[in-house]
């Protein structure tokens, strides 16, 4: 067996960590931007046990994920059929963790704004989900590290996200040192619009942009918390005006299971595609955990995993801390999203 993605990409997220690919689950990897060049990764016992795994056709812990989803019949994230190589022929880059939103199932390491509440939840006593570690804001772009990256001789893609790119640090001077064949992917919340970068990209052969939506209306407000689906739509609208590709691309779990086909449809009316992302983590968000009343409306292709038993405690664990957030935040889910609320016997003030 082999990874294109181990042979000829580079993952980089927020902490400036590297990782195998962006699907991964290996532990926290000590090979950084602050420690390693990408040759001097590309060399690392890490990266060399996993290729030295498949070359013996077994499964690198790290690929769970692919692994699961093959053995199930489902095109994993190693199969998507796209060209990669010679070289270092893709990037995918996360510069920071500086983003304006709170979606309820992400990480203090990817989003600042998660991780203010993170610290708020420990400031007042309260049980984190994060526990007590704490989180810098990541920022770990140079124009020396940009310099290196922009010139990888091979380099034919480059993908970025956050954070929010559109607010991390560095994003505009790094485009400005790539070949204007070199395809530009994004993950955005589409929440803003960097004037500086929407005019750069215009310069780009092919600019693809994926945005994080996560249901329509109410369903995504709630989720990515702080987004409001008036402007969300208005600014993926706007950038349909020019890019080349432009999908959507939910993150599926309990929140949005029953929201998928409005999704769907939302993507069909305006010519999106959909490229969809089945979360894992954390596991109390996860489908397969999710009540049957739930579980009902998961299309086919997800059936393979939504429809396995249901661990009740993640599903006491999700009641704890969706109560705990919407306190938090000052709101609740019953007023965005109900069906949920009711297959959960969430009712306001109890």
């Amino acid at each position: 067996m082999k990874c294109k993605y181990l042979d000829h990409q580079v993952c980089i997220r927020t902490s400036g960590e590297y990782r195998l690919c962006c699907v991964s689950v290996e532990p926290t990897n000590k090979e950084t931007v602050h420690t390693h060049n990408i040759d001097e990764w590309r060399e690392s016992i890490t990266h060399k046990s996993a290729i030295a795994t498949f070359e013996r056709d077994e499964w690198p812990d790290a690929c769970a994920k692919c692994r699961i989803q093959e053995e199930s019949g489902q095109q994993s994230q190693r199969q998507k059929p796209r060209e990669y190589g010679p070289g270092v022929s893709h990037l995918d880059l996360r510069f920071g963790s500086n983003c304006n939103l709170k979606c309820t199932m992400c990480y203090p390491g990817t989003s600042s704004s998660v991780n203010q509440e993170h610290k708020q939840l420990l400031k007042n006593n309260i049980q984190s989900p994060w526990g007590n570690e704490q989180f810098p804001n990541y920022d770990w772009y140079t124009d020396e590290r940009g310099d290196w990256l922009a010139g990888l001789k091979d380099l034919r893609e480059v993908y970025l996200t956050g954070g929010e790119p559109m607010m991390v640090k560095g994003l505009h001077s790094f485009l400005k040192k790539l070949d204007s064949s070199v395809e530009v992917r994004f993950n955005t919340n589409a929440t803003i619009i960097n004037p500086n970068v929407y005019e750069e990209l215009k310069r780009f052969d092919t600019v693809n942009m994926c945005f994080s939506i996560d249901g329509i209306g109410k369903v995504n407000d709630y989720i990515r918390w702080g987004s409001d689906w008036q402007t969300v739509e208005t600014n993926m609208l706007r950038w349909a005006e020019f890019v080349k590709y432009k999908s959507v691309g939910p993150t599926i779990q309990i929140m949005n299971l029953h929201n998928y086909d409005n999704i769907v449809a939302w993507a069909k009316t305006n010519d999106f595609d959909v490229f969809d992302n089945l979360l894992f983590h954390p596991t109390y968000f996860d489908s397969k955990n999710a009540p049957d009343t739930i579980k009902k409306f998961a299309p086919e292709k997800f059936k393979y995993w939504v429809n396995q038993e249901p661990d009740q405690i993640q599903q006491n664990a999700f009641l704890h801390w969706i109560k705990t957030f919407d306190k938090l935040r000052g709101c609740h889910i019953q007023d965005y999203i109900p069906e949920v609320a009711e297959a959960y016997g969430i009712n306001k003030g109890k």
